[in-house]
Formats: C-alpha cells, structure tokens, sequence
C-alpha cells in the first residue's frame, strides 16, 4: 500500500513523492487525560499485559478499559468505543536543536547558551513538546523527514461518562478486602475471617451496589441540533446583534373581542405599515371592504367573500385577506354576533337594529330526529369552499329552506330568506336590555325556536326534502305551543298533551325548552342579573359571626376553656335562636317523638269501637297536619324551621 503526499516542486508542477507503506496494523487509543507519565499511562489501561489483546486479530471488536483511579480496585473502569479507521501513523523528524539562539528573523550570529542554564535544561527535558515541534516544523519548512509507519485500523475512543466510585478508605470490611484478597496470595487469602458477631454496631458496612448507573445510557442522547437555517444574526436598533427569522409568518393583531368587552376598538392596531406601502390590490380590496360595510356594519367573513368584486377576491386571495381584516374591522369570538367582523367604532350590544346581524351556527351532515340525510347528495364542504374562492357560488351565505351550501356553517339572521323562519326574525318584542353571552336582543323563546327549526330546516334541505308538509305543520304547532318569553313559571306549561305529537316533534319541543332556560354564568336567559352567591369561607365567617362565636369584625372571641359550654339558646338580634350546635339533635328528637305519638294515636284509634263510620286514614292524615303544624309553628318561634 501507497500515500501520496503533493508538494509544490517550485516549477509549478504538482508531483507527490511515493511511500512505501508497511504492512503492520496499528491500533490507536485515544487517551482521555494528558499524558505526563507514561507508566502511569499503560498501567490506566490495564497493564501492560492487557495491551496484546488490543492488536489480537482473533478479537477485532475487543474493547478498551480505562481505570482512572488504578490503585482504587472498587473504582469502575470506562469501555472504549472501537472504531473501525484508515488512518496512516507518520513519524517526522526534525533538525535537532544544537542550544545556541538568536533573536528570531534578526540574521544576526549564533550565540551560545550558558552550559547548564534553566533554559537549556527545560529545552533538552521537554523534546516532546507539541509547540516546540509544530514551531521546529514552521522554522525548517525543506529539513524535516517523513516516514509512514503503519495503516491504523482500529481506533479506541472514550466517550462514556465514568461511574460514581463508592469511598472505601473507612471501610473495615474493604481494608481487609485490599490487604488479604486482592493481592491473591495463598497465605493473606488464609487470614481472611468475616465478622459473625450478632447486633447493630456503630461504623457497620453497608456493601455498596456493583454499579450505581447503567453504562449504556450514561451518555445522553444525541438529538443532532442544527441552526435553523432561515435565522439570521442582525444588528437591532439599538446596534446589539440579535437573531431574525426570515421565515417567521406574520402576525395577524386583528382584535377579538368577547361578548362582555367593556370598549370596543375604533382604530386599526398600532404598528401596521401604511397602506400607501401596500400592493395596489391590496389597496383594492381594502376600498371595496370599507364600502360594503359602511352598508353594512357586521357581516361574516363569507359574506364579505361573496360581496367583493370577482377579479379583486382572485388577485388578493383568503390568505392575504385575513392580514387585510385587521385595518378595517374587529372580530367577536362569542356572543350573539361570534365569528362576526364588526366595523371599527360599531358596538352593536348598543343597537336593537342590529338584532338583524346576529349569527346562528350549526353542526350540519348529522342524522337527527328520524330524518337520513344521504350523504351523496350533500355536497361536500371542500368544494364548496373552494368554489366559494373561485368566486363561483356567490350566495352561500343566503338561506332560503330549500338549498344549503356548506362553504360555511354561520348563518345571520338578514341572510334568512325562509318564509316561516323570517316572520319570527322579524318581531318587535324585543329585550328591554341586549343579552350579551348568546340571546342579543332577541327573547329566549324565540330565539331558541328559531335556532331548533332553522336546524330542522336545514337537516330537511340536505335530505331534498324541504316542502314535507308535515314538518312544516309541526313548526307551526312549536311555534303557537311555546312563548317567546319562557319563565320557569310557564316551561312545563309549553308541552304537548298526551298522544298529541309525534316523537320528533316532542324531541324538538323538549330542545327548545332547555335551549331557553339554558344559564350562562351569573346571567339567565330571561335577561335577569343572579345575585352572585357568597364563597364559602364568607359564608362561614358570616354564620359564626351570627352565633356569637366570631365578634362583627371576624375576629374570633376570647373564650373562658374552663367555664363549661352553654348549650341553651343565644340571643341575636334580639331574637332567640336554637344553638346551632343543637340543632340537628333537636330536629332528631321531635320527629322521634312524632313518629311515637302517630303510632300510638293509630293503636287507639284501630282498638276502638264507634258507632260512627270513621275513617282511620283521615284521623291519621288531620293528625299528622296539627302535629306538623304545631311543630311548625314552634320551629318558627324557635327560628331553624
């Protein structure tokens, strides 16, 4: 085997100079520890009669053991990783320093040294110095020599971390250990003699486990970070270096506001670049925006998308319009107008003509109250969608309850064109007071039965089944059963007699009740305000403070451990009250003594004779009403009852 080695002959010509390389595989082991005692070194590795099996081709894959503490034979080694290398072994030689010197690039003579000076004693000890040899290297650049000495083939890295090593030096156990059993010589071995004394004594060993960590998975894992190539280093503003993502999307400040926002934005946020920067169709598109809600105030996304002329929507595109939305509208995340984009300064909990605005929202291409919608029928949402983006469906935000297109699952209540549905829309009943978490300013009843019959309307128009006279009937029949106004007084008065409806038309009337009652918060949909209840630690101070046990600032009262409790009756507020401490007990005792004078009252009553025709379930009945009401009237007195 041969290595090339190019070198520059000074007439341009690269020519390299042929080695011959022996035969002889080297193998290598990389030390982790500087070497300054060679020794030392091999006796680290195991000796030097472990250093044969290094190079035995019999066993390639053979493994290296570092010790780092030798003479420590409880300390664990560390395996090497053997790797498998093509390196070549070179030996260069270079010119041999005579101990004379002279200021470097002077040209002036050669000055010898002071025979047996500090500095040639360190030179002449330390000839293995790397500087020294790379300087002796850079300063006879033609002299030095090369010779290859060998291929190396096998490479014995260590890359584990090292085991903890158990301190033995007060262990009498592993004293006796080193001194009579490691050396394995006959005679100590004989002396050897374990402790079989019996009881805990001071200073006991505690035998260390074999291993303290898994040699495997003392390294951690590799998870190869790399930079993110699209991150760049710049200079900030105030000139400091900082990283910036080239690739990082941008950020949509578009404001979303919930249903109880106190202020509601009047201009687009801070820190968006002029529009005058924009791309003319940009530019556009934000015109054509501005006036249609300038008709129209709160539209839907998909209205808007309908409503913007083709060729405008096309250039600028649904991904760049929803960083356009931002200088011209706010959004509502909840309430009556969700998913709503509401123009700048336009708060319409302030107006009950924007009760028409109002959203309604549906989970559609269910199967519900007995009606199969055939799903190959329905056209499917993705189509329509990008239809819708195409701009060749331009009134699927419109429901006239006999087509659906499913681009979109909102719905307002202007964009109903249902007959039915839009002669409850149109009410003049209204709330006195807009309910902000879903009603508006429309009243619970109705608006429940319009959100359950526009449901129904649309399960109806997907099954192609829109003019069933029989569903329209039991609309009507919802509509005149139940009131716009549902109270828990008249709830279970809106239901339907006996045999009187079919079963979807029960299901429907039992989801308009609860979709009416239904609460949200401290808020009802009546519109009534709950007064909020106390936590719990408030109303335990409170009730201590009115037994007396707490003074009215909450602070507890010095009680006398010695005097004995007072279990009678406390005086508050001028009233006397039982003592809550009693009060369980009490109310266990008058009905023990109800329940004896009941029995006993019945035994005479049925061991009697009469001549008149009495009825012994009537006595016990007006009985039991005076005892209860004597009781009544005394645990009102008593003031638990």
């Amino acid at each position: 085997m041969k290595s090339f080695l190019l070198e520059d002959n000074g007439g341009g010509s690269r020519s390299a100079p042929a080695y011959n390389l022996p035969g002889v595989p080297i193998v290598a082991v990389e030390h982790p520890c500087l070497i300054s005692n060679f020794p030392r070194a091999i006796e680290s590795l195991g000796g030097s009669q472990f250093l044969p099996k290094l190079v035995d081709e019999s066993s390639p894959f053979a493994e290296a053991r570092l010790f780092l503490c030798p003479e420590d034979p409880v300390a664990r080694p560390i395996d090497s990783f053997n790797t498998k290398t093509s390196n070549v072994l070179l030996k260069i030689t270079v010119p041999k320093r005579t101990g004379r010197k002279r200021k470097r690039e002077s040209g002036g003579e050669w000055q010898e040294w002071v025979s047996g000076s500090s500095s040639q004693r360190r030179l002449l000890s330390d000839p293995q110095d790397a500087r020294r040899l790379f300087q002796s290297l850079r300063d006879n650049p033609d002299r030095y020599q090369i010779q290859p000495v060998g291929m190396i083939v096998h490479t014995h890295r260590f890359r584990r971390l090292p085991d903890f090593v158990w301190s033995a030096a007060e262990s009498t156990f592993m004293t006796k250990m080193k001194e009579q059993i490691l050396p394995f010589e006959y005679t100590k071995m004989k002396d050897f003699k374990f402790d079989w004394s019996k009881g805990a004594e001071s200073g006991k060993d505690l035998l260390p486990p074999p291993q303290w960590t898994e040699r495997e998975r003392a390294i951690p894992f590799n998870y190869a970070y790399r930079q993110n190539a699209a991150v760049q280093q710049i200079l900030s503003t105030s000139g400091r270096p900082a990283s910036h993502n080239t690739q990082q999307p941008r950020r949509n400040k578009i404001p979303m506001l919930t249903y109880d926002a106190p202020e509601i934005p009047i201009r687009p946020p801070d820190g968006l670049a002029s529009e005058s920067s924009l791309p003319a169709t940009s530019q556009r598109f934000l015109i054509a925006v501005r006036e249609i809600l300038a008709k129209r105030p709160v539209c839907t996304r998909r209205f808007l998308q309908n409503k913007v002329p083709r060729d405008i929507w096309k250039a600028v595109g649904p991904d760049a319009a929803k960083y356009l939305w931002q200088r011209v509208a706010y959004i509502w995340n909840s309430g009556p107008w969700r998913d709503c984009l509401c123009a700048l300064g336009v708060d319409p909990r302030t107006n009950k003509g924007m009760r028409f605005y109002q959203t309604l929202i549906f989970q559609l291409e269910t199967e519900t109250m007995e009606t199969k919608v055939d799903k190959s029928k329905v056209t499917k949402t993705r189509t329509d969608r990008e239809l819708a983006a195409r701009g060749e469906i331009r009134e699927s935000h419109i429901f006239d309850g006999k087509t659906v297109s499913l681009d979109g699952k909102i719905w307002q209540m202007y964009d109903i064109k249902d007959p039915f549905l839009r002669s409850l829309i149109r009410t003049e009943a209204l709330r006195d007071e807009c309910h902000l978490p879903a009603d508006g300013w429309y009243t619970n009843g109705l608006i429940a039965k319009i959100r359950v019959i526009m449901k129904a309307k649309l399960e109806l128009a997907l099954a192609e089944d829109p003019d069933n006279a029989e569903r329209n009937k039991g609309f009507q029949m919802l509509n005149d059963l139940i009131p716009d106004v549902v109270t828990k007084e008249n709830k279970d008065d809106a239901r339907f007699g006996k045999g009187a409806a079919d079963k979807w038309l029960l299901t429907m009337a039992e989801q308009i009740r609860n979709s009416a009652t239904r609460k949200f918060g401290n808020r009802t949909t009546t519109g009534a305000t709950k007064e909020k209840p106390l936590p719990m630690w408030a109303r335990t101070l409170t009730k201590k403070v009115a037994t007396g046990q707490r003074g009215k600032g909450g602070r507890p009262r010095k009680v006398d451990r010695d005097k004995p409790k007072d279990t009678s009756d406390v005086i508050v507020n001028g009233q006397e009250t039982l003592d809550p401490r009693l009060r369980d007990t009490t109310v266990q005792s008058i009905k023990k003594e109800r329940d004896a004078t009941m029995k006993a009252f019945e035994d005479e009553v049925a061991g009697s004779e009469s001549d008149d025709d009495v009825d012994d379930s009537e006595l016990g009945d007006d009985e039991e009403s005076s005892e209860e009401r004597e009781i009544g009237e005394d645990s009102e007195t008593d003031g638990y009852g």
